[in-house]
């Protein structure tokens, strides 16, 4: 069974109930697992105020499987972060260490934003 990885924005997309998104979630939970970066807890809470916070949360973790930062996560990030820099590239730490976690959890990565996610060791899921 396959694995998908939400980015925060298909997240954010999904909780404003923008149709095309909620019609993407449906099909991906039809195929495979849902997951997310512990990481997007932080980015989805951080828009919400705290009565939308105490609904969406609990909906959010019965939605997908929370992954959490490791160490191998964390170095794989790390060395994403050195790669990158030697090429000029400054990523974000928060979209390399979700990077990184889709990878060392083989799973698709599900985002709007493939711009933030130049790896080609990550396998993007066409949107």
């Amino acid at each position: 069974m396959s694995s998908y990885l939400l980015d925060s924005d298909i997240l954010m997309d999904f909780f404003k109930k923008k149709e095309e998104i909620v019609n993407l979630i449906i099909k991906l939970v039809e195929k495979g697992n849902l997951a997310a970066s512990v990481l997007s807890i932080t980015e989805l809470r951080s828009g919400w105020t705290d009565d939308q916070a105490k609904f969406s949360l609990q909906r959010f973790y019965k939605l997908v499987e929370i992954k959490n930062i490791t160490k191998e996560i964390a170095e794989l990030a790390g060395e994403f972060r050195w790669k990158y820099k030697a090429k000029g590239i400054t990523l974000p730490t928060i979209d390399i260490l979700i990077a990184a976690t889709a990878i060392i959890e083989d799973c698709q990565m599900v985002t709007g934003n493939r711009r933030d996610f130049p790896m080609p060791e990550l396998k993007l899921y066409p949107l």
